[in-house]
Order: structure tokens, then C-alpha cells, then sequence
């Protein structure tokens, strides 16, 4: 069963929680933790004696992408999707207005399967739109979000089971010229919008650029 990767905020403003689930899984997880040392050079020592002086706030970041190419009665605008990556910046998650103006943006909580990272802030969301309708509605985009703990009890930044150890099994299938990836994306796991996986899988950028007898790789851990 695929489990989706969700980013779960807490606000003290109403509605007070909620979630956004991502349209497709990330593929890379990068988490990071800095900590400070102190010490003092001496002239009888190459390096100074260092001593524990604190630790920073952890960080994390993900890519994530989000295409509404292949959307039921034809393309439709992307930002519906990476307006709510937006809204997480947002004091009271976007719904404080200026009638708190004491409210901060959310704490935000990474859950994908066995994975929860610590509570934390976004503290920076880059939107890249890649792809554009005729009429110039952005239809494909991939966002950068970075993230910066903010826990007020505890300090644990190890997740419950390392992204790295994930297992990839994987199939393969002779195409032709005359299949998208969407539509094989649909064969394969019941949404097209998974064509991404297989390009990505692929190393292709382009829905349309199958050829007569092409062996695709189709992921099956997604």
C-alpha cells in the first residue's frame, strides 16, 4: 500500500491543525544538525581544547514536485497545490489576517510511514514553475522547503526509521512511440500523475518521448 508523505502544522489560531498531504513522494530527504565548540589557543597545543558550548536547531529539507498536467477535463493551475506550501509561512497558517497579529506561522510535523521528524518551522519555500499552459496558467512546478526545528520539549532529531534504508524494488516493460508516460503511469499504479516517478526512474523529461521497444524501469516502492 503506498503511503503518502503528509506535512502535519499545529496554530493557535482556528482551524488550529490540518495537513497537506504531498501529490508525490520526495525523493530525497536531507537532514541536518550543527553544534557549537569552544576553545582557547595555547602555544604549547596545535589545536585548542574544545569544550561543549550548545547545540543549534536541526534542519531539514525536501524537494517536492507537483504537476497538474494530466488533471481530469485537461491542465489546471499548479498553485492550487504550492499556495498551501505558502500558507505554512503564513501567521495562523494564512487565516490570522491582521486580527492577531501576535500569531505565528505553524509548527510543522514531516510524516511519511514509519518516518516523524521533530516539530519544526518553515523557514524558506523556493516554487520553480517548469511547465506552462497556452494560455499561461503554470500547470508543473517543483518546490524547495526548508525547515528549522522549533520544539519546546525535547530535542530529538532522530527519525523513527532511516529514509536511506528503504528498499526499491522495481519492474520493468517494453513501450512504444504511441504510449505517454501518464498513461502508463495509470496502468502501473492507478494515477497518472505518477508519470514523474517513471521519468525520474528513467532519467526522461518529456511525457511524449517514448520510442518502438523501449525498456522503462517502473519503480515499485512509491
Amino acid at each position: 500500500m503506498l503511503e503518502k508523505a503528509k506535512l502535519k502544522w499545529l496554530s493557535i489560531i482556528p482551524p488550529v491543525w490540518g495537513e497537506l498531504e504531498c501529490q508525490f513522494n520526495p525523493s530525497e530527504l536531507t537532514i541536518k544538525k550543527e553544534t557549537k565548540w569552544a576553545g582557547e589557543p595555547s602555544p604549547s597545543f596545535n589545536s585548542p581544547y574544545l569544550q561543549f558550548a550548545g547545540g543549534e536547531s536541526a534542519t531539514y529539507s525536501l524537494e517536492l514536485f507537483f504537476d497538474s498536467y494530466s488533471a481530469a477535463n485537461g491542465p489546471k493551475d499548479v498553485r492550487v497545490f504550492t499556495n498551501q506550501l505558502l500558507t505554512l509561512t503564513l501567521r495562523g497558517a494564512g487565516y490570522s489576517m491582521f486580527l492577531l497579529p501576535y500569531a505565528s506561522p505553524p509548527t510543522v510535523t514531516f510524516v511519511w510511514g514509519k518516518i516523524k521528524l521533530f516539530d519544526a518551522v518553515v523557514s524558506s519555500v523556493t516554487i520553480k514553475f517548469i511547465l506552462f499552459a497556452p494560455d499561461g496558467t503554470p500547470i508543473r512546478a517543483k518546490a524547495s522547503v526548508e525547515f528549522t526545528q522549533n520544539e519546546l520539549f525535547g530535542d530529538d532529531i532522530i527519525p523513527a526509521q532511516n529514509p536511506t534504508s528503504r528498499t526499491d524494488p522495481r519492474k520493468t516493460r517494453i513501450a512504444h512511440a504511441r504510449q505517454r508516460l501518464d498513461q502508463i503511469a495509470y496502468e502501473e499504479y492507478g494515477d497518472s500523475r505518477y508519470w514523474r516517478v517513471l521519468a525520474e526512474a528513467n532519467g526522461m523529461d518529456d511525457p511524449f518521448q517514448l520510442v518502438d521497444g523501449q525498456i522503462l524501469v517502473v519503480p515499485q516502492d512509491i
